[in-house]
């Protein structure tokens, strides 16, 4: 039987629903952090775009007081008029003075910029009443996949007292991926570098990411897969060396800590024309070909949107098991 990929317009943002009965008091293990809730949090505030995707995913709306960080990317357009609805606190990560303001009793970022020493650790957070979660990639702990991404679903649901929207949620990103893989059958991998900007040095996505994984899972091979870390540096020459035949472009919406007025032009393209004028890697077949994708960090982070990203990837790096 033929499969037919499913668009991401064809996502709903799950509508309200009863907590579970007898679900509380409910124990949140993340990231070395212990966390009790005895009801679900009512000022929800996210630290990322994807962290403002996984609430709005799960249908929990109603029990946010506000996201930020989302700069100048757009949110995914099956999420769009619940995230309209709700308050933007900041283009860039939620201040503390913004956080107390918003009476935030839960403060989740979907990677690690959301806490730190310059900012507000998670301690300093507990401190003032609210409790926190970090998506679980951000702790570096070893490779990240949908495997994982399906814990951190699950993580959320149990904290809000939704756990049959997040199995919801996980039953249709594994038949997205499921879809997919039955396209991809028989399809040889190809290598492909996560391009993460850089001139002089470029910067690169590594093995312990949810887009290296999604880039395996889409029919190629992050050819810095195996480097035990989330990000790091390379060189031009390694290109040269182990001649990726695509590249995955990665950007968010902020560089140097400002936000950006357009990031697919600014970021993305402007990466690509880094590439495109680099006589180093000229010959290089990715380069070579014009074999590029945009990846912004709406759908290249971990969360619901991951489903995406494997859709686009696929589709670049085999185009022909998708033919009509």
């Amino acid at each position: 039987m033929k499969l037919t990929l499913l668009v991401s317009a064809a996502v709903t943002v799950l509508a309200p629903a009863a907590f579970a009965e007898g679900h509380y008091p409910y124990t949140d293990e993340n990231c070395g952090v212990t966390t009790v809730y005895e009801a679900a949090p009512d000022h929800a505030v996210t630290l990322s775009n994807n962290a403002t995707e996984m609430m709005l995913a799960l249908g929990l709306q109603d029990h946010m007081a506000g996201t930020s960080y989302m700069a100048n990317l757009r949110i995914s357009p099956q999420y769009e008029a619940a995230y309209n609805a709700i308050p933007i606190l900041s283009p860039l990560v939620a201040t503390t003075e913004q956080l107390i303001e918003a009476e935030a009793d839960f403060v989740y970022a979907g990677y690690p910029d959301g806490f730190s020493e310059s900012r507000h650790t998670r301690d300093q957070l507990h401190d003032l009443g609210m409790k926190t979660r970090l998506n679980t990639e951000g702790c570096n702990l070893g490779k990240y996949g949908f495997d994982e991404l399906y814990a951190e679903i699950r993580s959320v649901a149990g904290i809000f007292g939704v756990p049959e929207r997040g199995e919801v949620l996980i039953n249709d990103i594994a038949d997205r991926v499921a879809a997919v893989e039955e396209r991809l059958v028989g399809a040889d991998p190809i290598p492909v570098f996560i391009y993460n900007g850089g001139e002089d040095t470029p910067r690169a996505v590594l093995g312990n990411t949810m887009l290296s994984h999604v880039v395996d899972r889409a029919g190629g091979t992050n050819i810095l897969g195996a480097v035990d870390n989330r990000y790091g540096s390379t060189s031009w020459e390694q290109l040269v060396d182990q001649a990726p035949e695509f590249i995955v472009v990665f950007y968010s919406g902020t560089a140097s800590g400002q936000v950006v007025e357009d990031p697919d032009a600014e970021l993305g393209q402007a990466r690509v024309d880094v590439l495109k004028a680099n006589p180093i890697i000229a010959q290089v077949p990715a380069v070579a070909n014009g074999n590029h994708v945009l990846i912004p960090s709406v759908i290249g982070q971990p969360g619901p949107s991951s489903a995406d990203a494997l859709e686009k990837l696929a589709r670049a790096f085999h185009p022909e098991a998708f033919a009509e």
